[in-house]
């Protein structure tokens, strides 16, 4: 009886601290993919610099103006550095402070590497978060093996008592230990299935109070593991302003879909939305009004898709949907559909932006007729984006034709 109730104890303690642990690790993963998203979002700004510096016919205070933008960035680098949770000594954190403040103009190629620069430390923040989720998982083993073990002593310790005096309750028990040993800590199927059992026992007839205290502990225990388990999944694939997919996701899904559709000769589409004339919106309305608009037009996009469908943030203002095993001409159709609903919707202080309507363009390409891999499907789809945008906004473009799908409403 004294190692049953020793493991009862150790069984509490060890339940405080890895709840303690876990937290902290679910702290941490968030911290680091905040700051991934935040570089993520920094290299799309200087990616869309430095894809201006195409035009050989930039003007001088045009070219002024990117430079700007370009200081106001690399400026981002310091800020980040600087914040409290970014802990000191680490790779990120000794990488940023490598970052120099932009001395001299800088040319298209000098941008360049820079955005290969910051993917090399944006895909080690990916690997690093990788590695988090590895050791929460292994975690989690040990301590469902270091639970099961303690609860088995307890049943161990306190089968003489049992029997002696609960005869009634040594069947059930005995069926819960069986159920307790075959956990597979890596199925959550696992999990639900020994809830399942421990609270069918509980609904038995006249169980004892070591029955339902044991019973009920291990029902706890699989109910709080699952929640748990499903916050880290929707931590790992969703953006946290849109609760569309973030960006890590749609590159899993966009490697998985194209090689799908290279191997079985299918197609593949994607379309890039940007919201037209959003900075201004920003600055003028402030953030939080920013914020509004980003989630409004998320929902939209997310209701308008279909099951199979892959709608992201991408970064910023802009937002990727990834269609599998689909054609352009549907993809376009989708497009203009979300096209239409978003000019449609009254969105606070539209009146006072261009046209007097707060609108989105939208660039479209497709796998083997745009593209050959998914860089060049992201790429493409992005180069309609922005033919879209400086051909007069608010209108769908597919790249492959070089035509306007859908002109802007007035």
């Amino acid at each position: 009886m004294i190692f049953g109730i020793v493991s009862l104890i150790l069984a509490a303690g060890g339940t405080a601290w890895f709840g303690a642990f876990q937290s902290s690790r679910l702290h941490q993963i968030s911290d680091d993919e905040a700051l991934r998203m935040r570089l993520v979002e920094c290299r799309t700004r200087i990616s869309s610099i430095e894809q201006q510096f195409e035009d050989e016919h930039l003007s001088v205070d045009k070219q002024a103006e990117l430079q700007s933008k370009l200081r106001i960035e690399c400026a981002r680098f310091s800020e980040i550095g600087r914040s409290p949770d970014m802990p000191q000594g680490s790779e990120i954190s000794q990488w940023l402070k490598r970052r120099k403040p932009l001395a001299a103009p800088l040319s298209r190629e000098t941008l360049q590497l820079m955005v290969v620069d910051m993917d090399g430390m944006i895909s080690s923040l990916g690997s690093k978060i990788a590695d988090e989720n590895e050791l929460l998982t292994a975690s989690l083993n040990y301590y469902l093996v270091f639970i099961t073990l303690l609860l088995t002593v307890v049943v161990l310790a306190g089968g003489r008592f049992i029997i002696s005096s609960y005869r009634r309750s040594i069947i059930p028990l005995h069926q819960l230990s069986q159920r307790l040993a075959l956990l597979n800590c890596n199925l959550p199927e696992s999990l639900h299935d020994t809830a399942e059992a421990a609270e069918t026992l509980l609904s038995g007839e006249d169980p004892s109070a070591e029955m339902r205290s044991v019973s009920e502990s291990v029902v706890s225990m699989c109910h709080d593991i699952e929640e748990k388990n499903r916050k880290l999944d929707e931590l790992h694939i969703r953006d946290e302003k849109t609760n569309l997919y973030n960006y890590r996701h749609f590159k899993e899904h966009l490697i998985i879909d194209v090689e799908r559709a290279r191997r079985l000769k299918g197609d593949i589409a994607l379309a890039m939305i940007d919201i037209d004339n959003f900075k201004r919106y920003n600055d003028r309305y402030g953030h939080v009004a920013g914020d509004r608009v980003l989630a409004r037009i998320a929902e939209i996009i997310r209701q308008e898709c279909r099951m199979t469908d892959i709608p992201s943030r991408f970064g910023g203002d802009e937002f990727a949907v990834l269609f599998p095993k689909t054609g352009r001409a549907t993809a376009l159709e989708i497009s203009e559909r979300l096209r239409s609903i978003i000019y449609a919707e009254p969105f606070e202080y539209e009146s006072n932006q261009p046209g007097n309507q707060l609108t989105v363009s939208i660039g479209v390409a497709s796998w083997l007729d745009d593209a050959t891999d998914g860089t060049s499907l992201i790429m493409n789809a992005d180069k309609a984006l922005y033919k879209a945008k400086s051909s007069g906004k608010n209108m769908v473009l597919a790249f492959s034709t070089g035509e306007v799908s859908v002109e802007d409403e007035k």
